[in-house]
């Protein structure tokens, strides 16, 4: 596996949740209730149900210490690490006991060794900057990745526009990509306090990229260590850094200016509005317009006035995004 160095000090990224399952053998017609284990908040520490012999457990580590997940659980300190072998030893008693409650003798301790984790989130939640908000970082995301989920919603003082609050992208057996409005998602749950402008780019790991890094070594006590998540922001990096910026987003913007650049050229009078006008969409954030007008500039042969421009069209309020890529860097820096 590909070595990536971390940033520990800088480091922003952890764990949430985690999905295991355990196939019993002999018991396709087993099926028991679905139970929980919660925090003093009300969310969840562990589930666990049995559906047709399989059983199904998520643990989400962050409930265990705090009351909610607005932000995951990175374990960089001794008592971070504490704390994760406390929530350890309150999921495998949970496990123990829901299993030998139903099963009884069928139960034994084998069972929660057996346990594997079919997928495992890691994020990194932080505001956007520059003016930028979820949504204005949600819709470059959905222009750089090809097929997408978007989720909008009508904006709270409009009575049809509406805004992005959420993404989603996969890469088959590798990992999902959930990047949302971290804020919006709180209200909602009636975490009236939360942060604005929060955003949360969440990858999933599944199926190969989880074999990769850990081989066999998957079950419960396995995940719930210091050297797994760190195993795991490792690869938050690499993916965010590689897949998503490098091999995704970049590429975008050097499409997004190319093209602004042939429509200046193209255009016959009133080059910067008309481009503006019918290439909007291609203006994730102001800086994109302003790099292609320093190159129009410099073929034109003419003095760079983009900063002139860029200050007309802000003082216009048109809607043109800023603060998009300085998120994106942000980001990219909390990764470690």
């Amino acid at each position: 596996m590909e070595k990536v160095r971390l940033n520990k000090k800088r480091c922003q990224s952890g764990m949430d949740g985690m999905e295991l399952v355990l196939k019993l053998e002999n018991m396709e017609n087993l099926y028991l209730p679905k139970e929980e284990l919660k925090n003093t908040a009300g969310n969840t520490i562990v589930s666990m149900e049995c559906v047709g012999g399989v059983v199904k457990a998520y643990v989400n580590a962050v409930h265990g210490v705090r009351s909610d997940n607005v932000q995951p659980y990175g374990c960089w300190g001794i008592l971070n690490e504490v704390r994760l072998g406390i929530v350890e030893f309150r999921v495998t008693e949970f496990m123990r006991e829901y299993l030998q409650k139903h099963l009884k003798d069928q139960y034994s301790d084998e069972m929660i060794q057996a346990m594997a984790v079919k997928s495992f989130e890691v994020n990194v939640t932080i505001p956007c900057v520059g003016g930028a908000t979820p949504s204005d970082v949600i819709a470059l995301i959905d222009l750089a990745l090809d097929k997408t989920t978007v989720f909008r919603k009508r904006k709270t003082q409009g009575k049809y526009e509406k805004v992005n609050t959420g993404c989603l992208f996969s890469k088959s057996k590798e990992y999902r990509v959930k990047v949302y409005d971290k804020s919006e998602e709180q209200r909602q749950k009636g975490n009236l306090l939360v942060e604005e402008n929060l955003l949360r780019v969440e990858i999933v790991f599944i199926d190969r990229a989880l074999r990769r890094m850990f081989g066999d070594k998957r079950n419960v006590l396995d995940m719930l260590s210091f050297q797994s998540i760190e195993t795991m922001c490792r690869e938050y990096k690499r993916v965010l850094e590689k897949d998503l910026i490098n091999g995704s987003i970049k590429p975008c913007l050097n499409y997004c200016v190319e093209q602004l650049v042939e429509s200046l050229k193209a255009e016959t009078r009133n080059e910067i509005s008309a481009t503006v006008t019918r290439y909007k969409e291609l203006i994730p954030d102001m800086e994109v317009l302003r790099v292609a007008l320093k190159q129009w500039y410099r073929i034109r042969g003419e003095e760079d006035k983009s900063k002139q421009a860029i200050n007309y069209y802000r003082q216009k309020g048109i809607g043109l995004p800023e603060g998009v890529l300085k998120t994106i860097r942000a980001f990219h820096d909390a990764a470690g």
